[in-house]
């Protein structure tokens, strides 16, 4: 969850300590005396008691602990849902595993060649974000250059100490949108807009943009932020996926993305997970127009739909 995405801090539970040091009980010594007779009661008396200074000196019929039996603590460890794949899809679930399950883990980092793209806090640690595990976000590596990079994820517990696991792995050049569709649409919702959309968190009234790339479908909003979708287009129909994270966002919800002349790019507009919908899209002449098929995100629905005007067909990222 990290999310990185403007979540509350939430605690952590620290597992109770177990006692490291285990006492072994050495076996009682004996003195075997064997009095004779004759002997008065007092030399036995100190002859016992000599035996028993001597016993003690030697070790035997004492109870000891060994510090030899103190158990090291288990060293910290990540394994990477990506470990053992050379190849990626465009969409995949990134999750990192510390081990010990009883490490009291303070931050896993998520970076691509060197370079942090994600941060989480608790568990389950998913790229992405995750809504406390219930909506998994994904790793979309459209935004990457087709190629070979590095994916490291880095536990770091409450004492500091980290530990990482890289995977290299290829991705694939992304595919590019119909022609038609490509390029930078305008749609300004008015007042009265506002007042009919159907969704309790209705788009403001302003200019709204909508690019089609290689890299996603580019939502951006009248307020100099946006959200990035992985888009696939299957003859007329659009299918938008899950959200495409580059970045991580602060607590205050600014994300480090700036494109096509907006900043804060990257925030989610319903679930990490999605949630996934489809549209049936057309073109006459400079009208793009949108009817939405399904879409489990209202606020998403409410923006694309209807009709946009091309503003540049060829826009500068």
């Amino acid at each position: 969850m990290g999310i990185a995405q403007s979540l509350p801090d939430r605690y952590v539970v620290r597992p109770s300590g177990r006692r490291g040091t285990r006492h072994d009980r050495g076996r009682e010594g004996t003195v075997p005396l064997r009095l004779r007779r004759g002997v008065s009661s007092a030399l036995a008396a100190a002859l016992i008691s000599a035996l028993s200074v001597l016993a003690i000196g030697t070790g035997v019929g004492a109870s000891t602990a060994s510090s030899g039996n103190v158990p090291a603590a288990a060293k910290l460890r990540v394994t990477s849902s990506l470990d053992g794949m050379t190849t990626l899809p465009s969409r995949i679930r990134w999750i990192a595993t510390p081990k010990p399950s009883s490490a009291t883990i303070t931050e896993v980092d998520y970076l691509i060649d060197g370079k942090v793209a994600w941060i989480e806090h608790i568990a389950p640690y998913v790229f992405g974000g995750d809504d406390n595990g219930i909506n998994r976000g994904y790793l979309v590596t459209t935004w990457l250059s087709p190629g070979t990079h590095r994916f490291t994820v880095r536990a770091t517990d409450s004492a500091g100490t980290s530990a990482t696991d890289t995977v290299t792995a290829k991705v694939s050049a992304a595919l590019p949108p119909p022609t038609a569709l490509r390029g930078m649409w305008t749609r300004t919702v008015s007042l009265a807009d506002w007042t009919r959309a159907p969704s309790k968190n209705s788009p403001l009234p302003g200019q709204w943009e909508l690019v089609f790339d290689n890299v996603a479908a580019w939502e951006l909003d009248p307020f100099d932020s946006g959200r990035i979708y992985q888009y696939a287009v299957q003859g007329h129909t659009i299918h938008v996926y899950a959200p495409i994270q580059e970045a991580p966002c602060s607590q205050t919800g600014a994300c480090g993305i700036n494109r096509y002349g907006h900043h804060n790019v990257g925030d989610i507009e319903c679930l990490a997970s999605g949630p996934f919908g489809s549209y049936r899209w057309s073109v006459s002449a400079d009208t793009l127009t949108l009817t939405p098929v399904h879409d489990g995100c209202p606020d998403r629905e409410d923006v694309w739909t209807g009709h946009w005007t091309l503003s540049n067909p060829n826009p500068t990222p």
